[in-house]
């Protein structure tokens, strides 16, 4: 096929076997999980995917343990190969702030393709610490465990009118999770379905959402071997990645915010004063009024800080001074991205970080949860809490599109694709 366009493949899943508990098996994505959810979920079953995702070490190693438990879970019969090439369709449902939605999941294989080519597409930055794990994983295991979560625009509804269709059928599997999430999975070895959709994601450019570092550790990887191969097709397993795909304009496609906390020490009237040359300054009374004005705001730009030692919230409307702070090399529409003006105006000329301070996670941090944000700040674990509105999704397309990667962490589409619905081999 042509190698111009999206190749997204029905494959050969590794799957947990039919009888197997998907509810206690499954497990977020592994830079998501925190120390104490890993030893929960290791109690929780014994085939739960993190000994996978993220394996406590045997002899010192982890990543030779998840390979032995791969092997171990092949062997036993708890995971299996389907016969034949399928795609899985799965749906996820789920509650936010009150709201009930419905996301609707393709996996599928997809052919590994560099930045450049413009047929998948980044929209955030990422650094190098994460890459280096997932590779010493996948060298190990030979296995994609968590996808990469891409979004296609899918202007003339070939793909999402299809899957619409489908899931009104009786699902292969479904089970709901202790977080109140409902799952159900299709799997779809239909010869017309799978050639209509294989066709239909050749007009598609595909965007990364979620997983820049898992696509970019299968390109290295998928160089490394073909570097050490004596001859090479182009169709070997190691061009492919698992993949999870979704419809830019998907009704439970939901984009939260990614507020920034920090330790910056930085006296409150001094940042104020450095702020006020760039910003307009006013003050809501409270948390709560604070986020409603930022919520009444969310087509234009604001900002709201929290800071220690007072109850009151600062919004801060860029004023004309702001956008001479950002990098003059980028574009107009980036350096209009609340994201860039946090980053670059805020944190780093208001409240005086380098940097450097800025990829240090123990300077600055980021949570969704604006209420989370602020009591770090009120309890003293922070000094400062930057509030933030959620991009939409048409303007992280655009921006990627453009050329141009969005500062890390703008973007938290919600919830997490959960590890070990489907797994791919590498290997063949």
């Amino acid at each position: 096929m042509l190698r111009d366009v999206a190749d997204v493949r029905p494959f050969h899943a590794l799957r947990f076997s039919p009888d197997s508990n998907l509810a206690d098996n499954v497990c977020p994505p592994f830079d998501t999980i925190s120390p104490e959810q890993q030893r929960a979920l290791y109690e929780r079953s014994p085939h739960n995917a993190v000994r996978i995702e993220l394996a406590e070490p045997t002899n010192g190693d982890r990543y030779a343990s998840a390979a032995a438990t791969l092997a171990e879970w092949r062997d036993q019969g708890v995971l299996g190969q389907d016969d034949r090439p399928a795609y899985t369709l799965y749906r996820q449902t789920f509650t936010h702030g009150g709201r009930t939605y419905g996301r609707t999941i393709l996996f599928a294989r997809l052919r590994l393709e560099p930045w450049d080519k413009g047929i998948v597409l980044p929209h955030e930055q990422t650094f190098g610490g994460p890459k280096e794990d997932r590779l010493k994983l996948l060298r190990a295991t030979h296995l994609n465990a968590s996808p990469v979560y891409l979004l296609y625009r899918d202007k003339q509804r070939q793909v999402l009118s299809t899957l619409d269709d489908l899931v009104m059928s009786d699902p292969q599997a479904a089970f709901a999770t202790e977080d109140g999430q409902r799952h159900a999975v299709w799997v779809l070895n239909d010869p017309d379905v799978l050639e209509h959709l294989r066709s239909a994601f050749e007009d598609e450019t595909l965007y990364v959402a979620d997983g820049h570092h898992r696509y970019e550790t299968a390109l290295g990887y998928r160089d490394e071997v073909r570097a050490a191969a004596s001859g090479w097709t182009g169709e070997e397993a190691e061009n492919f990645a698992l993949v999870a795909l979704t419809a830019a304009k998907d009704p439970g496609l939901l984009v939260l915010p990614i507020h920034r906390v920090t330790k910056a020490e930085a006296p409150l009237q001094e940042a104020l004063a450095r702020l006020r040359t760039a910003f307009r300054v006013d003050t809501a009374p409270g948390l709560d009024a604070a986020l409603a004005t930022l919520d009444d705001n969310a087509a234009g730009s604001l900002i709201a800080l929290a800071a220690a030692g007072t109850d009151e919230v600062y919004l801060l409307s860029p004023g004309e001074g702001v956008d001479r702070l950002l990098p003059q090399d980028r574009s107009p529409d980036w350096r209009r991205l609340d994201y860039s003006i946090a980053n670059y105006a805020v944190l780093q000329h208001g409240l005086g970080l380098h940097e450097s301070q800025m990829k240090d996670y123990s300077m600055v941090w980021f949570t969704e949860d604006a209420q989370d944000a602020v009591a770090q700040v009120r309890s003293g674990q922070a000094r400062y809490a930057i509030l933030l509105n959620p991009v939409p999704v048409t303007r992280v397309l655009d921006i990627a599109d453009s050329g141009e990667r969005m500062p890390q962490k703008s973007t938290f589409f919600y919830p997490k694709v959960p590890t070990g619905i489907v797994f791919n081999l590498v290997d063949d």
